[in-house]
């Protein structure tokens, strides 16, 4: 299996933050993907409820995808913590 495809089946199957978080990974010219991202990427989205979200991209540079899988997925997971971190301390006036 290709590894952008691992990715996103893990992504797609697994709560990997938090159930008010989703995480998709998009190609370059896919349906749905910013057609101003030439690389691949993934959208992360942090719901404060069914309307209301904040959203972040992570661009999958050629330097990240040279990792194994499960060390990219670490990876991601990591910046989608400190992403989830920043929008509940802004949100939620945490500190």
């Amino acid at each position: 299996m290709d590894k952008l495809e691992e990715i996103r089946n893990y992504f797609t199957e697994a709560e990997a933050i938090s159930p008010d978080m989703e995480m998709k990974l998009f190609l370059p010219g896919e349906e749905g993907a910013d057609q101003n991202i030439q690389v691949p990427y993934i959208l992360m989205r942090y719901y404060f409820d069914e309307d209301r979200y904040q959203e972040r991209k992570l661009e999958l540079f050629e330097y990240y995808l040279q990792d194994d899988v499960k060390e990219l997925i670490n990876k991601v997971i990591a910046m989608a913590e400190e992403f989830a971190m920043e929008v509940e301390n802004t949100e939620f006036g945490g500190g």
